[in-house]
């Protein structure tokens, strides 16, 4: 191969690497100029909170952060002053307007005279229902049946129990033999009905009336959340198991729609509208081992669109609409007090770390000022997330990665245009003549050894003939130097009057150029 011809060989093969490094980190968004920054404003100490959102609670038309722990239901002020805080036994917290004053109110089951239910509206609890056929709070819902609203009570051995909103027992059901994990309201055809499932797998979807309209088992239940993906009247049921079992159902009838193992469990669910586009929802699945998955869901099943991951158990996902271009971010944290801003295309924007796991995370305006909400095992804060762009950044490294290339065939060019190094050569040229009788007899072996390698096939007849011109050529110069330093020299070499290589005396034809010698 030809020496000109490596460095170009060599320069194309680093100029692939080169782009397809550029490429990567342009399109993979490691190098967008998309950046989430947050700065704390207030704080609050509340321990482990379960449940939170901030919500007008009070219809001045200014919103306040409603939390709740296994102890305690509180409501902070846009400043973040106390407004107002009420303890519980192993409450479990729910919103929705009980009354219909157009206000959201809280509804607390706990356990109270035997299991009861209180209504907190305006700040001030009533007590609905005590001493209720149902056990240890699991979850709660206020579901807006077409029938009229009703509480649905979920406990920790598999019972439902739906009150009206006077707390008038209306009926009762089971679904499994375990805690109820989740419990949302799901459309069939547009009509609200209720979809609760149980940590033992179970999952029953019920009508208004605790018609059960189907049910399905499968794998130890973490996770379930119902969801009208794609906005036909229907919703698609997700649900996540304890060995990573990942499945969505149709609402209406149960038929799996989608089924995938992420191979951890499913530690949350949540649907976050990551590209703007209503025609296509999307939902996005954290697991016990800090992964993460978004899916979008076309109407028929679901297709992964980024994966990521954090350093522990993915507690809480948000999704938010920060930068308020319609695009919802996915706002992520775990149990080591990591949070993080995934983009839609799954670039991910560290938030300031807290000292102990997240639990949970809204965003909304306090105080007139707009703020993620995020709550730990020891205290509620609030934080100015901001964003900046430089459009355009993301394919600097495109352009980077072609100047490189550009100076790696530059390099190429100038390495294959640098001549060969010349021959090195013996110099026969003022010696001794024993010197160069010694110089003459190393030649006539070397040629006597090319010869015998000729005739024992080991070198091929190109490199023989260009080994033994170049041999006889020095061997007519060492006649050379023995006639210019007056030695006596029998002449054994001439040169082919044709080509000019050198032959021995006595030669008809010459080995390199065919030509016929007259003697």
């Amino acid at each position: 191969m030809s020496r000109k011809i490596i460095p170009f060989i060599v320069a194309f093969v680093l100029v692939c690497l080169v782009m397809v490094v550029a490429g990567v980190f342009s399109f993979s968004g490691f190098a967008a100029a998309e950046k989430f920054n947050s700065h704390a404003a207030w704080s609050q100490s509340y321990a482990s909170a379960e449940s939170m959102k901030v919500i007008d609670l009070d219809g001045d038309g200014q919103d306040e952060l409603f939390i709740q722990n296994t102890e305690n239901v509180s409501a902070f002020d846009g400043a973040g002053a106390l407004a107002w805080s009420f303890n519980y036994n192993a409450p479990k917290t729910t919103l929705g307007d009980v009354n219909g004053d157009g206000v959201e109110d809280i509804v607390v089951y706990y356990v109270g005279a035997g299991l009861a239910v209180d209504v907190i509206s305006k700040g001030t609890p009533t007590t609905i229902a005590q001493n209720l056929n149902i056990g240890a709070p699991s979850r709660a819902a206020v579901v807006r049946f077409a029938s009229g609203p009703q509480i649905l009570l979920g406990d920790s051995s598999g019972g439902v129990l739906a009150l009206s909103v006077d707390g008038t027992q209306l009926w009762q059901s089971s679904v499994g033999g375990a805690e109820i994990r989740g419990m949302d309201d799901a459309r069939i055809g547009g009509e609200i009905h209720v979809a609760i499932a149980s940590n033992d797998g179970t999952v029953k979807v019920f009508a208004s009336g605790g018609e059960n309209v189907w049910t399905a088992n499968q794998e130890q239940l973490r996770r379930m959340r119902a969801y009208d993906l794609n906005s036909d009247g229907n919703s698609e049921i997700i649900t996540g198991g304890e060995n990573g079992l990942l499945r969505v159902y149709n609402a209406a009838d149960g038929n799996v729609l989608f089924e995938k193992s992420i191979g951890q469990a499913v530690s949350e669910v949540r649907e976050v509208e990551l590209n703007g586009e209503p025609s296509s929802r999307e939902f996005v699945v954290g697991g016990k081992e800090g992964g993460i998955w978004a899916f979008s869901f076309n109407g028929t099943t679901a297709t992964q669109m980024w994966t990521g991951s954090l350093s522990d158990k993915v507690t809480e996902i948000a999704g938010l609409d920060i930068n308020e271009d319609g695009k919802e971010e996915a706002v992520i944290g775990d149990d080591a007090g990591k949070v993080a801003v995934f983009t839609e295309n799954g670039t991910r924007n560290n938030l300031p770390a807290h000292s102990s796991g997240i639990t949970r995370i809204d965003i909304g305006k306090l105080g007139g000022e707009r703020y993620v909400v995020i709550a730990d095992y020891n205290e509620v804060q609030t934080n100015k997330v901001t964003f900046s762009s430089i459009p355009g950044f993301q394919y600097t490294p495109l352009v980077v990665g072609v100047i490189v290339s550009a100076v790696i065939l530059v390099i190429a060019a100038i390495l294959a245009s640098i001549p060969p190094k010349p021959e090195m050569k013996l110099s026969l040229q003022d010696k001794s003549r024993e010197s160069l009788e010694a110089e003459r007899r190393m030649l006539k072996e070397h040629i006597a050894d090319v010869e015998r390698l000729r005739k024992s096939g080991e070198v091929s007849g190109e490199a023989y003939l260009s080994r033994l011109k170049r041999l006889r050529g020095d061997l007519a110069e060492n006649e050379a130097a023995f006639k210019a330093a007056g030695f006596n020299i029998k002449t054994e070499t001439f040169a082919c009057p044709n080509c000019g290589g050198t032959l021995e005396l006595g030669m008809d034809k010459c080995e390199y150029c065919g030509q016929v010698i007259l003697s």
